[in-house]
């Protein structure tokens, strides 16, 4: 892959991520306390945690996935493949992990590094493994693929929630999002160095 390709690679890989993920986010944040609320008056918190958690996740995925998505459905990776197997690892990971930080931590006052951990271990752990399947018959050492979202969505979230505050909702889903994509999508480039990865051309 040349220098002008690599560069025109990630400009549209952080152009639709960011934009998608934006997106995505603002809805999942928007219709998974209007759910949970619901579930909770119903079934209780734990029912309210897994559902939220499915919800915010499965979002967050189509947020992420879609733009990734878009940009690799020209380089041999199926659109609708990628697109699903992205959302259900981040439906079936926040569900756990939300879980989890409900069952240890105020949400309230989450610490930025904890929320970071459990961001990037709910999410970027079960979306990496499974788009590193996805990329095995394409990318050359795919394997990688995981260690570089979990620190893709470690980094977004830990920088980008302490920004959140009354009236600066877009500022955090803005700086989560593009350091997300930022990051996974030089992770690319850094897996195709050796003109075996993804067919960019």
């Amino acid at each position: 892959m040349s220098n002008l390709n690599r560069k025109r690679f990630l400009v549209q890989w952080i152009s639709a991520v960011t934009v998608t993920m934006i997106l995505a986010t603002m809805g999942a944040f928007i219709s998974m306390w209007s759910v949970g609320e619901v579930v909770q008056q119903a079934w209780g918190d734990l029912a309210m945690a897994l559902v939220v958690g499915a919800i915010f996740g499965a979002l967050i995925g189509v947020g992420v996935g879609l733009g990734q998505a878009i940009v690799l459905r020209s380089h041999g990776i199926l659109f609708g493949r990628w697109l699903g197997h992205t959302a259900l690892a981040g439906a079936v990971g926040m569900a756990i992990g939300f879980t989890v930080m409900f069952s240890f931590f105020d949400m309230d006052n989450i610490p930025e590094v904890a929320a970071g951990v459990m961001m990037a271990l709910s999410l970027g752990l079960p979306i990496g493994v499974v788009q590193g399947q996805l990329l095995k018959p394409h990318v050359a050492q795919a394997q990688l693929w995981v260690p570089i979202c979990i620190a893709a969505f470690f980094i977004g979230f830990a920088v980008g929630l302490p920004l959140s505050g009354e009236g600066r909702e877009w500022l955090s889903l803005g700086v989560v999002a593009l350091l997300t994509a930022v990051l996974t999508g030089a992770g690319m480039v850094w897996l195709a160095r050796k003109e075996t990865a993804v067919a960019v051309q």
